[in-house]
C-alpha cells in the first residue's frame, strides 16, 4: 500500500485517475484477443463474444461514474473503437452477462492468497435499496430498505479480503465465522481486529481453537460468568480478578473497568480498527450508498461486484 499520508502527489494522481474511462477499460483490452481465446476454449455452444473483464469494466464505470447502463455501453464503445477493436458489447449484454454471473465466481475474484501473519479488520455498514432521498420519502411515506455490507479487509494493503451481504437486522457478530473462513483457508491469520459487537463466545472460540489473536473489545457491564474463551477477554480488558479458591470475582467499579479497557485498546493496536472505516467511507464515495438494481439476486450481485471494483481499480 502507498504511504499517501506523505506521497501527496501519488495520491492526487491516483484521485485523477480515477475520474479518467481508460483506469477500468485499459487493461480489458490490452490483451483482449488472448483472453477470449482462453474463455473460448472448450466452451460448449455458441462462443462468447466479450470478455469477462471487459464486461466488468462496463460494470466499473456504470457505477463509479454513476450513469446508466446505455451510457457506460457508449464509454466502452468509444474507447475499444479507439483502440482498434470492431466490436464492443451494448448495454443489454452488458446487464445480461452481469445476471448470469454466479455470486462464487464474483467471491473468488475477491479472495486473495498466500497471506503469511495476515492481520484482518471487521465492520459492517447500511447500504440503501433505494435513491429516494429524504424528500420523497417523508412526502410519499416510503418506508426505507436498507441492506448491509459485511466486509473483512487487510489493514496494510486496504483491500477487501470477504464481504457478504445480508439484510438490515442481521446482527454483525452471527457472520463474523462467514466472514473469516474463506480467508483463513487460504492465508495464515493471526490476528482479527472488530468492534464491541463481534464479542461472543462462539467467536473468541472460533479464534482460539485456529490460533487467531482477536482485538474485540467486550461489553464494558460483562462479569465473565459464561463461556471460558470469553472470560479470558473479560478478565485481561476489564480487570476483573478472581478469588483464589472461590467461584467469585472481584468486579471493579464501571468507570475502572472503562478506563481499564481503554488502556487494553491502546496497547493492543486496536485503533487499527479505524481503517476499515475509511475503506466503507472509500467505498461510499466511489459508488453511492445506494443500490440501483432492482432484485434482491441483483442487488447482492452488484454490490459483491463493486468489490471487486474497488480491489482493482480504487485501491
Amino acid at each position: 500500500m502507498h504511504d499517501y499520508s506523505r506521497n501527496w502527489n501519488l495520491y492526487n494522481n491516483l484521485l485523477v485517475n480515477r475520474g479518467r474511462p481508460s483506469t477500468y477499460i485499459k487493461s480489458a483490452v490490452s490483451h483482449y484477443k488472448e483472453d477470449l481465446l482462453k474463455m473460448n476454449d472448450s466452451k460448449v455452444g455458441h462462443p462468447y463474444s466479450y470478455t469477462n473483464m471487459l464486461i466488468i469494466s462496463a460494470f466499473a464505470v456504470k457505477s463509479v461514474f454513476k450513469i446508466g447502463y446505455r451510457e457506460a455501453a457508449g464509454t466502452v464503445a468509444d474507447y475499444t473503437e479507439g483502440v482498434g477493436l470492431s466490436q464492443h458489447p451494448d448495454f443489454r449484454t452488458i446487464h445480461w452477462r452481469i445476471s448470469k454471473v454466479k455470486r462464487s465466481g464474483i467471491k473468488f475474484m475477491i479472495y486473495s492468497r498466500g497471506g503469511k501473519d495476515l492481520e484482518v479488520v471487521i465492520d459492517s455498514s447500511g447500504i440503501k435499496s433505494t435513491n429516494d432521498g429524504e424528500y420523497r420519502s417523508t412526502k410519499y411515506g416510503k418506508i426505507k430498505v436498507w441492506k448491509k455490507i459485511h466486509i473483512a479487509m487487510n489493514p496494510n494493503t486496504h483491500k477487501i479480503l470477504n464481504i457478504i451481504v445480508t439484510e438490515n437486522d442481521v446482527g454483525d457478530s452471527r457472520e463474523f465465522m462467514p466472514l473469516m473462513n474463506p480467508i483463513e483457508e487460504m492465508n495464515k491469520v493471526s490476528k482479527v481486529i472488530a468492534d464491541g459487537a463481534h464479542d461472543s463466545e462462539e467467536n473468541f472460540k472460533h479464534c482460539d481453537d485456529n490460533g487467531i489473536d482477536p482485538k474485540i473489545p467486550v461489553h464494558i457491564n460483562a462479569t465473565g460468568q459464561k463461556g471460558w474463551h470469553r472470560r479470558k477477554r473479560v478478565e485481561k480488558q476489564l480487570g476483573i480478578k478472581r478469588r483464589r479458591g472461590r467461584n467469585q470475582s472481584v468486579i471493579p467499579a464501571k468507570e475502572i473497568r472503562r478506563r481499564n479497557q481503554n488502556k487494553w485498546k491502546e496497547e493492543s493496536g486496536y485503533h487499527k480498527r479505524s481503517l476499515v472505516e475509511t475503506v466503507l467511507s472509500v467505498f461510499k464515495s466511489a459508488f453511492g450508498e445506494y443500490t440501483f438494481s432492482k432484485t434482491d439476486e441483483m442487488k447482492e450481485k452488484e454490490l459483491l461486484l463493486k468489490a471487486v471494483v474497488y480491489n482493482r481499480f480504487l485501491t
